[in-house]
């Protein structure tokens, strides 16, 4: 039963997608369903919404870009105008991006990775992955290409740190250059083999081992890591470390000088240089600098550094810790706490191109964004935003799931509010307000603007409606004209407009979009004569219709 169910909600999503394009292109600006289905035109911007299905099935088409997906298996989002597209499939486990002619695509989270460049020459260059076996790139200069199967045999170039990477039968034979120098590693890592570039030595690990080149530097080891010691010549300065470790570790040069005791709780360090000292007595736990960085550290209880355009601080970590950047125009605190359950980021302007912005969040009850633009974002619940930042495959996949209440606020002030995934939807303007209790049917609609004020039960059973001067009263669906506002009566209409034939418009556009979806229907079997007054938009074709013909039942 339960996969069958699966395979009936997968058949609905399915015929969903199908109809996406001809439902965004029906001519009603806004349908609304609640979660079974919403649909949003707005012919100034051009934009179309579709969300249908609660949270699972989304569309969205703007005058730039085209996206769709069946959360959360998959999501594809196309930028026409800049030449870019991404699709996730069960995202993160796999995604393709697509820019300006490139490609990069990943599966089982970077396991396999494949990367095509196009060069302006025309080549396409083309890498790929597969960890830690297969490694293979094409390039545009032969000598940059590789290709390698660990651990049989092979060869990749400008990984892992390396120049080039060679091996054969992995550990038996390997082969490291870096800067011109090569190590020849057999029964990798006992004996290696150093040379090129001036370079000589070699080394029997962990008993001896000794590289050379010249004055320019020099490492030996004995017993490793019992003894190191490395002599090099950096940016004009000697610099010269020593380790007999755990019990002593050593850094000396013109600029700086570092001292440890047993490795690694007792540091002192000097540096001339950067006007810095610094105690660690002992490391991690009680720390203290002074000079061009102030650092005062008890681990857990209080830490605080600070230095230029940076500062850091903690109290009772992990209960509380804070981290503040300074940037040209603006500065940016990062706060944290709660054992991570709380965390918010604040941009702050220091002048007039300074921005401002702020987001918080409360695992895992909310998160709240402000940009720097003015517009404001809230919703309930927020499982993954407080421990991961910003992230649009992520927004786009995921956070919609659990994301029960949404509420946002434009530039201009303009709010909208979906509760349930537009269970209950709220709209509000600076001179108009909109609020619908729709789980499918809609239960209460209410609207008050300049122009209009409504308020439906049951869209319609029971409601007033006030337009244009127009007082209309609904009861059992029955418009009733009250009050004397208004002009025309039923000797102002046409015989034209009284006894032509109505026009019946089926869809969203009557029943659907009108809010008569279990009753137009239902009422046009004892009224099929006026089936076109139920599932007319034209208020004003129903009650002159109901002041001129004695019509039972309608609906707006």
């Amino acid at each position: 039963m339960r996969f069958r169910s699966g395979i009936n909600f997968a058949g609905l999503a399915a015929v969903l997608f199908c109809l996406l394009p001809q439902i965004s292109s029906h001519g009603e600006e806004v349908i609304n369903l609640g979660p079974l289905l919403y649909i949003d035109r707005d012919e100034e911007t051009g934009t179309k919404t579709v969300d249908a299905l609660g949270p699972f099935v989304s569309y969205k088409k703007t005058p730039d870009t085209t996206e769709y997906g069946f959360r959360p298996v998959f999501y594809d989002f196309e930028n026409e105008a800049r030449d870019r597209s991404s699709f996730d499939f069960l995202y993160p486990l796999f995604t393709h991006r697509s820019f300006e002619g490139d490609t990069k695509l990943q599966l089982l989270v970077y396991l396999f990775y494949y990367k095509s460049d196009l060069r302006p020459s025309g080549f396409r260059e083309y890498e790929y992955t597969l960890i830690p076996f297969i490694f293979g790139r094409k390039d545009e200069q032969p000598e940059k290409s590789y290709f390698a199967f660990f651990p049989l045999y092979g060869t990749v170039k400008h990984k892992f740190g390396k120049d080039e990477i060679g091996f054969a039968l992995f550990p038996l034979y390997l082969r490291t250059k870096e800067e011109g120098m090569t190590n020849r590693n057999f029964i990798w890592p006992f004996f290696g083999v150093y040379s090129g570039e001036g370079v000589s030595g070699g080394r029997f690990w962990p008993v001896y081992g000794i590289r050379q080149k010249g004055d320019d530097f020099k490492d030996e080891f004995a017993f490793w890591p019992i003894y190191m010691r490395r002599e090099k010549e950096f940016y004009g300065e000697r610099i010269t470390s020593t380790a007999f470790m755990p019990f002593y570790y050593s850094i000396e040069s013109p600029s700086r000088t570092q001292k440890t005791y047993l490795w690694p709780f007792i540091n002192v360090i000097d540096n001339p240089a950067k006007d810095y000292r610094r105690w660690d007595i002992p490391w991690p736990f009680v720390t203290i600098s002074r000079g061009s960085i102030h650092t005062n550290r008890i681990v857990p209880l209080y830490a605080q550094r600070t230095e230029k355009n940076y500062e850091t601080g903690s109290f009772l970590w992990p209960m509380y810790w804070y981290r503040m950047y300074k940037f040209q125009d603006y500065e940016r605190k990062k706060t944290v706490g709660g054992l991570f359950f709380v965390k918010s980021t604040v941009d702050t302007p220091t002048n007039e191109r300074g921005k401002s912005g702020k987001s918080v969040h409360l695992w895992p009850i909310f998160s709240y964004y402000t940009a720097p633009d003015g517009s404001s974002r809230l919703h309930f619940l927020s499982i993954l935003e407080t421990f991961l930042g910003d992230n649009p495959p992520r927004e786009r996949n995921w956070s919609p799931l659990w994301q029960i209440i949404v509420w946002r606020m434009d530039p201009e002030g303009n709010q909208v509010s979906s509760i349930l995934w537009n269970t209950i939807r709220t709209e509000r303007t600076e001179t108009s307000m909109k609020f619908e209790l729709r789980p499918v049917i809609p239960v209460i609609s209410f609207e008050k603007s300049e122009e209009r004020s409504k308020f439906y039960l049951l869209g319609g059973l029971l409601g007033f409606k006030s337009e244009a001067g127009r007082n209309i009263m609904k009861f059992l669906y029955v418009p009733i004209p009250v009050g004397g506002g208004g002009d025309g009566g039923p000797e102002e209409a046409s015989e034209e407009s009284r006894f032509s034939a109505p026009v019946f418009r089926p869809g969203f556009s009557g029943a659907l979009g009108q809010g008569n979806v279990f009753t137009g229907y239902f009422l046009r079997d004892g009224l099929h004569d006026y089936e076109g007054i139920y599932n007319n938009d034209n208020e004003d074709k129903s009650i002159e219709a109901a002041r001129g013909g004695g019509v039972r039942g309608g609906g707006s």
